[in-house]
């Protein structure tokens, strides 16, 4: 086996510039859409039209970064509350509702090589589930349901190596949960437990894909229509509405340190629901939602918090968005539609944050890590790894820029069996910088 040491005299690395924010704008109006950012494309579909009449959408737009262009294309129904996620080549709309009565179990899949679609079924009728992607598996979790109490339980899970369904269950049915991923850990957390007084919910179901194993936590605060995001090793539940019956919402955010198995506590500068969450560098982005349940206002705030400095600070959207989506790509976080349900007022105004502090900055030759085999097999092996203390968590990201794997701990040994022939780069990430080589997958 023959050893090749990577002297990382370059690599590419995250530095204090300051942001920008720009417009652009959907082919159509909607709220209630979602979104996801996948393979250097944005992908925004469905969403409600006119929510009293249960009026919904079928519209697909997509953003190629590359070319700085939109295009369009369709769903094969009209529907809302569309879980969109994308995975293994390829980008799926999962369930939805066609007019707020009738939950739906189709999916849409896009081959983002291809252009062509097909189509398949979750396990049972979901609308509003939220994603997770660990290791080849795909989950669509909980959501709005053709059930008694209106909710579920069921996990639907798509494996893209077999491409075969299982199925597991949440120990609590409920819908408008938040979900993320660390490593091989998935975390489900709040949502509410019926259709119709909407109590609301603090369970965390957290599924380890180490040893597929199931178990429980709490959040500090009971609440729905909450967001989470991953970043830095720890996952970030924020926002929310605490209770249905008085509209009180929540400026609450629960953090989980993943390799510390802890959980701290941090505020929104506003109490809001609907806020949604975005990573751009070194940056946490908690943007928009409403802040008064009961006449639906916006907010265009964001909420700023800085992971090397464990700082918080305020920026702002160009105009107030509520019920909207968000996603992101390399440098970019977007921030899409939206707009008043109540009022059925409809926003085409997509806002893009901008970090301009992408660059190439020269390292010391002492940093040195070593990599081998390259080409490498299943595995891969770091040496030196003991010299570089508070490595916070270790990504591999395909030459397209997409994360495909993340280890929340450092480790010498890394399993990369399931990613597909290419070429790939290695991130460390440290309380304060990351680190970057590359090796190739044979």
């Amino acid at each position: 086996m023959r050893r090749l040491q990577l002297f990382l005299l370059f690599f590419v690395q995250m530095f204090a510039a300051q942001a920008q924010w720009s417009v652009e704008h959907l082919s159509q109006g909607r709220v209630l859409s979602s979104a996801v950012g996948y393979r250097n494309k944005v992908y925004v579909g469905g969403g409600q039209l006119n929510v009293t009449a249960g009026i919904m959408s079928n519209r697909v737009d997509i953003y190629d970064n590359a070319n700085d262009t939109w295009s369009i294309d369709s769903l094969s129904s009209k529907r809302g509350y569309v879980t969109i996620i994308g995975a293994g080549g390829k980008v799926y709309f999962a369930g939805g509702t066609y007019n707020n009565v009738i939950n739906v179990k189709e999916i849409d899949i896009y081959d983002a090589a291809t252009g062509n679609w097909s189509v398949d079924s979750l396990r049972t009728t979901q609308a509003y589930s939220v994603p997770a992607v660990v290791g080849r598996k795909i989950m669509f979790a909980g959501g709005w349901s053709n059930t008694a109490n209106g909710v579920t339980n069921v996990v639907s899970i798509y494996d893209t190596l077999t491409h075969s369904w299982s199925q597991a269950s949440l120990s609590q049915a409920r819908a408008e949960q938040a979900a993320a991923v660390s490593g091989s850990i998935a975390m489900f957390a709040g949502g509410y437990t019926n259709s119709t007084s909407y109590p609301t919910s603090k369970v965390v179901d957290i599924y380890d894909a180490t040893d597929s194993s199931w178990t429980t936590a709490q959040l500090s605060q009971a609440r729905g229509s909450l967001c989470a995001v991953s970043a830095g090793g720890k996952i970030f539940f924020a926002g929310g509405l605490a209770v249905v019956s008085t509209g009180k919402q929540s400026n609450v955010v629960d953090i989980y340190d993943v390799a510390g198995k802890s959980w701290s506590t941090a505020t929104l500068s506003q109490a809001r629901r609907y806020v949604t969450a975005a990573v751009v560098g070194d940056k946490v982005l908690f943007a928009g939602g409403e802040i008064s349940f009961f006449s639906n206002t916006p907010t265009k705030r964001v909420d700023v918090y800085d992971l090397v400095k464990n700082t918080w600070s305020i920026d702002s959207m160009s105009v107030p968005h509520d019920a909207f989506a968000s996603a992101e790509l390399p440098g970019k976080a977007f921030f899409i539609g939206g707009g008043s349900y109540s009022t059925n007022k409809l926003m085409s105004e997509v806002e893009i944050y901008t970090d301009n502090s992408v660059g190439i900055k020269e390292v010391s030759a002492k940093c040195i890590l070593g990599v081998y085999p390259n080409p490498s097999g299943s595995s891969i092996r770091l040496s030196g790894i003991a010299q570089y203390p508070g490595v916070v968590d270790i990504s591999i990201i395909s030459f397209s820029g997409e994360e495909v794997l993340r280890f929340n701990s450092a480790r010498e040994n890394l399993n990369i069996s399931q990613l597909s022939s290419g070429m790939y780069f290695i991130r460390l990430t440290f309380q304060d910088h990351t680190e970057t080589a590359k090796f190739i997958k044979e």
